[in-house]
């Protein structure tokens, strides 16, 4: 792997939407946001964005407000809102009445006009819905019905022409099944393809051996009833690694599809359809009974999430009545006592037993990750169609509100609210987030970041990219080719100047590290390079880039075949991601 500096090339005239001169920042950025400080919009057709690359300072709120029928309430002014964060008022510096579009992407690009992983629509504040089935956290027989729910929902909603992605997770992680469209019949047969799998719970049922009854005579024999402990003992050791791998896999899961949504504008919708989730999201403490090891793993999930502004819809699949005993809704009442048993804080469990109490874990989780988001609980899979309404019509119209932490920046959980003057209104948002520590920059860091990047099945969205390829020659053109002989493939990779964080005393420098990976028809790396881009830039070069784009060129020397050619961009300055991949045939 070589790692080397390279030159830009500037390209005017190949990307030039309108783009806002964005103001002096702190040059510790983690979140992208979307909002014209201090403005109301007195109109709701959809306005273009001034792209703010707001610090970890500041705190953004999406607010859905809505009358006694549920539909928007428009027109409310920046001093008819109050945030407390903690019980304390804290001023308004960001509002922004937002009316979204529909997010279109276009799937006729080509090798000679480049790949990207944006839309012609991005400069706007879009709405889309990502579906999730997770069959990690949901029980095989639930899945085979949620799969029949969704395709009934999906056939009902055609009409409908509303953009929707649709991703599995399994055992083996996140999948995309289908990525943006509005046409329901791909997403239809992509769902199709999706085999259930069994969950993790399923997967540490004790083999059959061990689960036969014993008869009061044996139960009274001590070697028995030590036998007995033992198996007790090693389930639920068993039970707790499971719930461990889930509990990883869900986080990396919620951090990709994040930042794969994070370059795009206005709040974004996730529907997540499943039985519950491994972990409480606004409770840290869960994961210090799991090991120190995935707390950090929860914390980036955390700060991708509030980056990415995803409000998530669960949808409950315990109410399928499937057994004798049906397990309470996620928006059933649930007492302070049975609260504080389910996250332990009524005394230590053994660390041998599952964090959470089973019985009614799975549904309070569900309505922990909707309010810690501002999303709304599904009851049941036969109200999809109630459900996804209200997921669209919040993200349809909406309030954006962000105010400054200052110096308060000690990790921890913070509690939100928000009030609005006027009678009859009903608020919904986030009830809180969680302050995340500071994160220590290094070359390890990055390199990691740029290869878990590389193998997200989504396309990461921090940094707007743009990928073709410009050339394909042989070294040995003079003579005979064989299939072994290497093929210099030439790419540009464009970088669009709006994405970029410009960094120095004279904020005229960017700092870029670019890794690009070559996979054959088996999946397998067949080439790969690593480069730096730390330069300054002349003020006349440094305003053309941020209205237009920069040039990356790259080669690959590969054999002929056919290949999936990835690119990772990482902009060291505020540690967003871009990735974007193209196919390639050399002959």
């Amino acid at each position: 792997m070589l790692f080397r500096a390279i030159s830009l090339v500037i390209l005017m005239g190949l990307f030039s939407p309108a783009l806002s001169q964005r103001p002096p920042e702190p040059q510790s950025s983690v979140h992208t946001a979307t909002a014209s400080p201090d403005k109301t919009s007195s109109s709701l057709q959809p306005q273009p964005f001034a792209r703010l690359r707001a610090n970890a300072n500041l705190v953004l709120v999406p607010v859905v407000v809505t009358d006694k029928s549920g539909k928007h309430v428009p027109g409310l002014q920046k001093d008819a809102f109050r945030i407390e964060e903690n019980g304390k008022a804290r001023a308004v510096s960001v509002f922004q009445e937002v009316q979204t579009e529909k997010l279109t992407r276009s799937s006729k690009s080509n090798v000679d006009e480049g790949y990207s992983n944006f839309g012609a629509g991005d400069d706007h504040a879009l709405r889309l819905t990502a579906v999730v089935l997770d069959m990690l956290n949901t029980p095989s027989m639930r899945q085979v019905e949620a799969k029949k729910q969704l395709t009934d929902y999906l056939l009902r909603s055609a009409a409908r022409d509303e953009p929707m992605a649709i991703f599995g997770l399994n055992g083996s992680g996140l999948h995309q099944l289908h990525p943006v469209t509005t046409d329901t019949k791909v997403l239809i047969d992509a769902l199709q393809k999706l085999e259930v799998s069994l969950s993790s719970e399923e997967r540490t049922q004790p083999p059959e051996a061990f689960t036969t009854d014993q008869s009061e005579e044996e139960q009274a024999f001590d070697e028995a009833q030590l036998m007995s402990d033992f198996m007790q003992e090693l389930d639920d050791t068993l039970s707790a690694g499971y719930q461990r791998i889930a509990t990883r896999a869900t986080l990396v899961a919620m951090t990709q599809l994040a930042r794969a949504f994070q370059g795009i504008s206005g709040r974004k919708t996730l529907v997540w359809v499943s039985a519950g989730f491994p972990f409480t999201i606004d409770d840290p403490r869960s994961f210090g009974r799991q090991g120190d090891d995935l707390l950090p793993e929860y914390e980036q999930a955390w700060r991708a999430l509030n980056a990415a502004d995803i409000a998530v819809y669960p949808v409950d699949l315990n109410t399928l009545d499937f057994s004798t005993k049906a397990l309470p809704s996620a928006n059933s009442r649930v007492s302070s006592t049975q609260v504080a048993n389910i996250r332990g804080t009524n005394g230590l469990k053994s660390a041998l037993r599952l964090p959470y109490d089973k019985d009614t874990q799975q549904h309070m989780t569900l309505r922990a990750f909707a309010d810690a988001t501002g999303g709304q609980t599904c009851v049941t899979l036969e109200e999809l169609d109630t459900c996804f309404a209200k997921a669209i019509n919040d993200s349809r119209a909406y309030y954006l509100l962000g105010y400054y932490l200052g110096g308060d920046t000690q990790p921890g959980w913070r509690k939100l609210r928000v009030k609005v003057a006027g009678d009859g209104l009903h608020v919904r948002h986030r009830n809180g987030f969680y302050v995340t520590p500071g994160v220590q920059d290094s070359a390890d860091l990055r390199r990691q970041q740029l290869v878990d990047a590389l193998a997200s099945p989504v396309q990461y969205s921090g940094l707007r990219l743009r990928a073709r390829l410009t050339q394909a020659s042989s070294e040995t053109a003079t003579t005979p080719r064989t299939p072994a002989d290497k093929r210099t493939a030439e790419f540009m990779l464009e970088v669009m100047g709006d994405s970029l964080t410009l960094v120095g005393e004279k904020r005229n420098a960017i700092d870029l590290e670019v890794f690009s990976l070559a996979l054959d028809s088996n999946r397998k790396s067949a080439s790969s390079d690593l480069q730096a881009v730390a330069t300054e830039l002349k003020p006349d070069t440094m305003q053309r880039i941020q209205q237009t784009s920069i040039g990356i060129p790259e080669k690959l020397d590969l054999p002929a075949g056919k290949y999936e050619v990835k690119f990772a961009v990482r902009d060291n300055a505020s540690g967003l991601i871009g990735t974007v991949s193209l196919p390639v045939q050399l002959k």
